[in-house]
């Protein structure tokens, strides 16, 4: 099973893998060319393990093996068995206390109008000439009108300003969200023959308001253009320069605790 793994995470591409290069071209090096544990260990990292653990609980709902009413108590009770990386105290806190909120709050009434096609859905796919896989959150029909809609959960907070313009500081992960949505869609259409109506992201941690899009095809079609050719800019990188945002370094990067930049780094502050 873990050779079959490691190959995969050699030859499929995802938007994690392909997104990584653009965080980090180094740590993209360390992670899916050297590949090797025992010199460059890969860990995880408390939004991630946050992150992970919510979907785990979203996912148990809306397959059915989870009672909504009993989501909160499910979140209490096996938090510290999901998380255990660390940050700031206040920081994980209020991230705590967020999603208590939106646990003691869910509801799923909404659903009533849609047949729930795929939880966690995986994926393999074509684009270009390259093989991917994804998952995708929640894949429903509408039954109002017999259109698809792909949802996604997200822990970063709600976009769009009460006028429904976009938040300034919200427009660089909008922006690689609707990326990764509209690989997901290229995905549906694979499969299903169709196109989704509708993008929708789950913002669990901002109330669970839901933002939602209409799939537009000009910009389905750029994002597609936009992951051939960075796959093919990887391709034919040779140097895999670092990257110098502080906060990723030392807080979401796989490998903060062995990068030998990230410790010359920290040695001169």
């Amino acid at each position: 099973m873990g050779d079959v793994q490691e190959n995969e995470k050699k030859t499929l591409w995802s938007y994690s893998r392909t997104t990584c290069f653009g965080h980090c071209k180094y740590e993209f090096y360390l992670d899916y060319i050297i590949n090797d544990d025992s010199q460059y260990l890969s860990e995880g990292n408390y939004y991630a393990e946050v992150g992970s653990f919510v979907h785990e609980i979203l996912a148990m709902v809306f397959k059915g093996e989870l009672k909504v009413e009993d989501a909160l108590q499910y979140y209490i009770d096996h938090y510290e068995d999901n998380v255990f990386y660390k940050v700031r105290q206040s920081t994980m806190d209020k991230t705590y206390m967020l999603i208590v909120d939106y646990f003691a709050s869910l509801d799923t009434e909404w659903l009533k109008d849609y047949e729930v096609i795929g939880v966690e859905l995986k994926t393999k796919f074509t684009l270009d000439k390259y093989n991917f896989i994804g998952y995708i959150d929640l894949l429903l029909r509408d039954k109002r009108d017999n259109k698809i809609v792909v949802l996604d959960h997200k822990s970063s907070e709600y976009p769009f300003k009460l006028n429904g313009e976009l938040k300034k500081k919200s427009e660089h992960s909008f922006n690689l969200y609707k990326k990764q949505m509209y690989l997901y869609c290229h995905a549906v259409h694979q499969i299903y023959g169709e196109f989704p109506k509708e993008i929708t992201w789950n913002h669990f941690k901002d109330d669970g308001k839901f933002a939602t899009i209409p799939f537009v095809q000009s910009e389905y079609e750029d994002t597609i253009k936009w992951f051939a050719e960075t796959i093919k800019t990887i391709e034919k990188e040779q140097d895999f320069e670092p990257s110098e945002d502080f906060f990723y370094c030392h807080n979401l990067c796989n490998f903060r605790n062995s990068c030998e930049y990230k410790k010359a780094s920290s040695g001169n502050r």
